[in-house]
């Protein structure tokens, strides 16, 4: 479906209210096909004084607060949190939902916005209609998603982005020791996600645990012995694969 012929004129007013990386790559991703605006979420300076839509992307735990200040508006209220419910708009505005991209941002970091998912809820089905119509401006990729469901994608992506990059990180400390570049391991780390354009996550895993080649496991394990808690962690994971490769 196209959305954005929802809307009545041809750029819709957007005001972004943030300065983080979200923020900034959101405004950066509709300033071509919007009439954009970022506006500071703790003096309100820029705030046009009509918007179609207003984007509120702040940290959790200031979503309220910036939301309460915006009362009175006529536009369309959201906010781009994974955690945070809808609700949490309810006593602002009279159409209100949310819009949350799901991707990792990083200021300064070129992005793909065609491929993100954007996972849209509005308080009833015209306002949802018109945040995924805006959504479609930048990605064709827009998916109904309630607070439940946010809350367990934003769980999956803490696993699945978060945890491993501190892993990589680890893996960089490692190499550190022997005085071996990171950047070596990057060719395994992009088949690793190739791969899973076409497997599950269990038909692509590789490695000792997957073997069952537990020689090569306490050996790994031994060189971890001045850190107790990467020990536990390569104990942890390796046991979750061969929990899972058994089952």
């Amino acid at each position: 479906m196209d959305y954005s012929s929802l809307y009545i004129k041809e750029k819709p007013v957007v005001a972004i209210i943030g300065g983080g990386n979200v923020a900034t790559h959101l405004a950066n991703a509709l300033s071509e096909k919007a009439d954009v605006t970022l506006v500071n979420p703790r003096t309100l300076e820029n705030l046009p004084s009509h918007s179609d839509f207003d984007i509120i992307s702040v940290k959790d735990t200031a979503i309220r607060e910036v939301a309460q200040r915006l009362k009175g508006r006529d536009a369309i209220l959201a906010h781009t949190s994974g955690s945070i419910p809808m609700s949490a708009l309810s006593d602002v505005a009279v159409s209100f939902g949310v819009f949350y991209p799901l991707q990792t941002f990083t200021k300064g970091v070129e992005i793909q916005y065609s491929e993100i998912p954007f996972f849209i809820e509005g308080n009833d089905s015209t306002t949802e209609l018109k945040l995924k119509g805006l959504a479609h401006l930048i990605s064709d990729n827009i998916i109904s998603a309630d607070s439940a469901d946010r809350k367990r994608l934003h769980l999956a992506s803490v696993f699945a982005c978060n945890f491993t990059n501190r892993l990589m990180g680890i893996a960089k400390e490692i190499l550190s020791e022997s005085g071996i570049d990171f950047r070596v391991m990057l060719p395994l780390l992009r088949q690793t996600i190739s791969k899973l354009d076409n497997m599950t996550p269990e038909e692509a895993q590789t490695g000792p645990a997957v073997r069952n080649d537990f020689g090569v496991m306490d050996a790994h394990i031994k060189m971890l012995e001045g850190d107790q808690e990467l020990q536990q962690l390569y104990r942890i994971f390796s046991n979750q694969i061969i929990k899972h490769s058994e089952s």
